[in-house]
């Protein structure tokens, strides 16, 4: 076999270990997305609670840089807080250590090779059915199939120190350096990782090359120390755009990283001497798959240990964060995008509550604008607040058509192949809140414009009107503060629909009894027909609002619903 297509081969295997696991990752996300979303939401702010759950989620996912990532994006969505993100990456970094046993056993003690192909063959009814609900069984089967096959041709096809001589002596002069090669091997573990965005790569590499003798143990070693720096850069860069808690959760993993790696490389010929006398069993010739197991032990343990050092200080670490980064001036600025600044920063399964945390930001920012809209109803035009509450109104209503373009850019970047049809729901859910709540902000809008006409053709309301107009205000200001309290659920209950259904009642039969009485009004000379015209139109459109806010509660427990009947 030539060069070039030897290079091809190994590199190919590579991509089809990385293909397969992004597929089976995806599958299994459809599958337990939902359930791995609630544990996320619900854990305690018990430290090892935390620790443990990103542990077996990582496990599960097999892949470390999307948990720390989806962890960044959690944070930056404002459910966890910043103590629980440095637990739960802690625990991620022990759950990702799994993959390096899966290798090790299915790559080099038992070639699961042989049995890839018919799980292929097993997946491939899954993935063609018109029942949707198994069509991630199949992704999760092919991935594994296609991970497996991956690493294994990969395994296979790496040729030993007698087949490529001139290479092996330049690997053996680049491990002849001492503490220098060391370093040159952790900062090529760095790269390969943040090249490929995938730690899995780099332990599959380390492996084969040691178990070839490529490579003696202390640099295999190095390699994985690398891979556990590399993986954080990808959620540090991810993270660049993002709140102050979410940079400061994506810093503190890269910082314990970096300690792990200083006490690792302090210690890594002592513990390297030890796992080699371990995985030779005496003999002082372990078998490659003892060498593959050496590395999937020092992983493990480089991982463990570090956790084990630094679980106990989270409160400082926390604290560190603080100090390194602290809020800028003007941050939390109420008219800024609060958790949707950056990229999408989690997988598919789980941003939406990005978007979702925004867009209950969005609800309250109109509940305000109706407040600003009912104190300048009250404003004559000679009042120095008119034109300041006027000019506020008015940026709210650019600031809603911000939001509503922003919220639904985010949501219309979502992978849609990998979400599950619960989340699809929730998508489509959360777009037609977004509209609906851009609505109102038109509606506060044209209801100043209204105010602001009237005052300048010297309208004048009878104080009927405007008590009337002021009952009007607060039915419509009540049904705002029931949907941003609703919004805020989980999920609705019947009694919570049936209470917005009565508010909404309420508004509509005092808008149609007005309406009958300003007919009266007018026929009686109790005010113009130019006062009453712009009376009702005011009370118009407050009604209008009462419409989008029920049409808001309604999309909101259309989600709910969907997965009843599902």
């Amino acid at each position: 076999m030539t060069p070039l297509l030897l290079i091809l081969s190994l590199l190919g295997g590579i991509a089809l270990s990385l293909y397969g696991m992004k597929v089976m990752s995806q599958g299994i996300m459809k599958l337990a997305g939902s359930r791995m979303r609630a544990s996320l939401r619900h854990i305690s702010h018990n430290r090892f609670a935390s620790f443990w759950t990103g542990t077996w989620i990582t496990a599960i996912i097999q892949s470390s840089s999307a948990m720390t990532i989806m962890t960044v994006g959690l944070v930056n969505a404002g459910l966890l807080s910043v103590g629980q993100s440095i637990a739960l990456m802690m625990g991620a970094n022990v759950g990702t250590t799994i993959s390096a046993w899966i290798i090790a056993l299915f790559g080099f003690l038992w070639n699961a090779r042989i049995w890839a192909i018919p799980l292929i063959v097993l997946a491939l009814p899954f993935a063609y059915t018109t029942y949707l609900k198994a069509r991630p069984w199949g992704e999760m089967l092919m991935g594994v199939a296609l991970y497996v096959l991956g690493f294994t041709t990969f395994i296979s096809m790496m040729p030993t120190i007698d087949d490529q001589p001139a290479a092996a002596q330049f690997v053996a002069t680049l491990s002849s350096w001492g503490y220098g090669s060391v370093f040159l091997f952790v900062l090529i573990g760095i790269l390969i990782t943040v090249i490929l965005r995938s730690s899995a790569a780099t332990i599959l590499l380390a492996m084969a090359l040691v178990a070839k003798e490529w490579l003696i143990f202390p640099m295999a070693a190095a390699l994985v120390i690398g891979d556990n720096v590399g993986t954080t850069l990808t959620a540090f860069i991810a993270a660049r755009q993002t709140n102050v808690s979410a940079r400061r959760a994506a810093l503190s993993h890269v910082l314990f990283n970096l300690f792990g790696m200083v006490w690792a490389l302090i210690l890594i010929y002592p513990i390297s001497e030890v796992l080699w006398q371990l995985v030779s069993f005496g003999t002082g010739f372990p078998t490659p798959a003892a060498l593959a197991f050496g590395i999937a032990i020092f992983h493990t343990a480089f991982n463990l240990g570090t956790a084990i050092l630094l679980i106990g200080v989270i409160p400082q670490i926390k604290a560190l964060m603080a100090r390194l980064l602290p809020i800028p001036e003007g941050d939390e600025e109420e008219l800024n995008l609060h958790f949707i600044q950056g990229g999408l920063l989690s997988t598919a399964e789980l941003s939406i509550e990005e978007a979702r945390k925004e867009t209950v930001l969005f609800a309250v920012r109109c509940q305000r604008m109706m407040q600003l809209t009912d104190d300048f109803v009250h404003l004559s035009a000679d009042n120095a607040q008119y034109a300041h509450t006027f000019s506020r109104i008015e940026k709210y209503e650019k600031i809603t058509d911000r939001l509503e373009l922003e919220i639904v850019r985010y949501l219309s970047h979502l992978d849609t192949s990998t979400i599950s049809g619960q989340t699809a729901a929730r998508v489509r859910a959360l777009l037609r809140i977004v509209d609906e709540l851009e609505s109102i902000g038109d509606a506060c809008y044209k209801l100043a414009r209204l105010v602001e006409r009237k005052n300048e053709h010297k309208v004048v309301f009878i104080p009927m009107q405007q008590q009337n107009i002021d009952k009007m205000f607060q039915l419509v200001q009540q049904a705002l503060d029931q949907m941003v309290a609703l919004l805020k659920k989980p999920e609705l209950t019947e009694a919570d629909m049936m209470r917005s259904y009565n508010q909404e009642d309420a508004i509509n039969a005092l808008r149609g009894q007005l309406r009958e009485l300003n007919i009266g009004n007018v026929q009686n000379n109790d005010y113009t027909y130019q006062s009453g015209m712009m009376y009702m139109d005011i009370i118009n459109g407050c009604e209008k609002i009462g419409d989008y806010v029920i049409n808001v509660i309604e999309a909101y427990g259309e989600p709910s619903d969907f997965e009843q009947h599902t």
